[in-house]
């Protein structure tokens, strides 16, 4: 099992890694865990963010790094932990797929 945090102003995301199955993130703010998302291989989680958030499957968690297959591209994408934290430890993927589709109404 493999812990970290990344530690963001106001706000701090810890992680904890069971590499090869599973990476939990607690948003922590003010001392106080928020929320917590727990992500398993073959979960949808977000990879890149710019107007929208690009989502992909979670092929493996490593050592080190998760490594998430893009829907729409052969390329895959592999974040550290801590970006991975930061990236999926904020709101639920629901969520981000609804700001998705409101955005897009607008660009």
């Amino acid at each position: 099992m493999i812990t970290g945090s990344l530690d963001v102003g106001f706000t701090t995301y810890k992680y904890t890694v069971t590499p090869k199955k599973s990476i939990t993130v607690q948003k922590i703010r003010d001392g106080k865990v928020q929320d917590i998302y727990h992500y398993q291989v073959g979960d949808i989680a977000e990879y890149d963010s710019y107007n929208l958030h690009y989502f992909g499957t979670i092929e493996s968690i490593g050592a080190k790094t998760v490594t998430i297959q893009p829907r729409y591209s052969d390329k895959k994408r592999r974040l550290k932990f801590d970006t991975f934290a930061w990236r999926n430890g904020n709101q639920s993927i629901d969520s981000k797929f609804d700001a998705n589709s409101d955005t897009m109404m607008y660009i």
